[in-house]
């Protein structure tokens, strides 16, 4: 216990690096022939939370490689993919273990994941449990089924403050190594400095992504940094009696923590994720080449739209958008998906990838699963 918490807190601090564990199979409980398997990513952090959030169950949670990186990241730059589950699945020996073949897997997990060809490799059919680990037992208890609020993501303040720390603890340490070396005497305000503007922006993220001007985030931090550096300015003329050259050092320094944290700020919550490099993906292309660099295959900005004819209300746009972009409704006594909060979406691409029937298109297209298959065969 101890040990997780103290790994709780460290991986916290720099979350922003990948942390990876052991995978393979966890024994939770005292699972028998029908216990329910479940499966996440290898990032330790979410092992130490989802086998807490299991903790009551008698259940199987495999570990699937995705280079200790979280689920929703990992899920959405085709690193946690169908690869990584079969793989898991066949090296595990869950399948002699149990007389079912039916795997849990994170909804956010949705857009790295090909569940068809999961199932034509292996036999284990999928299915998307809770957007949260928080929400497994609750899951469980109803049979798993989904209610509404398990499928939606969220942002709890408890998340914005662990985003703040995870960008906070880096940038304090590199402050501190520098300002050490170059002038001892500025440290405390630099650390009030960046602890402060981390903190403010995350606490009070929503009002800051609805009402500062920008298009995204990282125009929003640089707007706060501007009123931030005003302010510093106006402090230093009119109290500080500062010079300068104090004036400007300091008015860089809070522009420069506004670019650091605003260059990914969409991307810290599961509610706007990747809009930013979507964002700069439009005006120039070679930004997503870039990305894809690191493994993150990310597309460009899109619009959706259901083709009604061949949508057979099977109800797993619904079950995988993290939003609640989609609703249903009745056609002539058939059940039908459509577009009820288009505004909403964020661009995650579950719904396109998961529609059986391909229903759901994308303007311009993106890479789906199945144009993926026909490039393999």
């Amino acid at each position: 216990m101890i040990a997780d918490l103290v790994k709780t807190i460290i991986q916290t601090m720099f979350r922003f690096f990948p942390f990876s564990t052991e995978t393979g199979l966890r024994v939770i409980g005292h699972p028998g022939r029908e216990a329910p398997v479940f499966l996440t990513c290898n990032f330790e952090l979410t092992v130490i939370r989802v086998t807490r959030a299991l903790k009551g169950l008698d259940c199987y949670l495999l570990v699937a490689p995705s280079k200790g990186i979280n689920v929703w990241c990992s899920a959405g730059g085709g690193i946690l993919n169908a690869h990584s589950v079969t793989s898991v699945l066949k090296t595990s020996g869950i399948a002699e273990k149990v007389d079912h073949r039916t795997l849990v897997l994170p909804q956010l997990s949705a857009p790295g994941i090909d569940v068809t060809r999961v199932a034509e490799e292996t036999g284990w059919r999928c299915r998307f449990g809770p957007a949260y680990a928080r929400d497994i037992a609750g899951y469980a208890e109803a049979g798993f089924q989904k209610t509404d609020a398990m499928r939606q993501a969220r942002f709890p303040l408890l998340d914005r403050l662990e985003m703040a720390v995870m960008w906070a603890t880096p940038l304090s340490i590199v402050a501190a190594v520098l300002l050490v070396i170059f002038g001892q005497s500025s440290l405390p305000g630099a650390l009030v400095l960046i602890w402060g503007f981390s903190l403010f922006v995350f606490v009070f993220y929503e009002q800051v992504m609805r009402f500062i001007p920008g298009p995204v985030g990282l125009v929003k931090t640089l707007v706060l940094g501007l009123l931030g550096a005003g302010g510093v300015a106006a402090y230093g003329l009119l109290v500080g009696n500062w010079g300068l050259g104090n004036i400007v050092a300091w008015s860089v320094a809070i522009l420069t923590v506004a670019l650091i944290l605003g260059f990914d700020l969409d991307g810290s919550s599961p509610l706007l994720a990747g809009s930013t490099v979507a964002f700069w993906g439009r005006k120039w292309p070679w930004v997503l080449r870039i990305w894809s660099k690191f493994g993150y295959q990310l597309d460009e900005h899109f619009e959706l739209v259901v083709d009604r004819t061949a949508c057979m209300g099977c109800l797993t746009c619904v079950e995988v958008c993290p939003k609640a972009v989609f609703e249903l409704y009745h056609l002539n006594g058939r059940q039908k998906a459509w577009l009820a909060h288009p505004v909403a979406c964020e661009q995650c691409t579950a719904c396109v990838k998961q529609c059986p029937e391909g229903a759901i298109v994308a303007t311009p297209p993106i890479r789906t699963f199945v144009a993926a298959r026909a490039e393999v065969e």
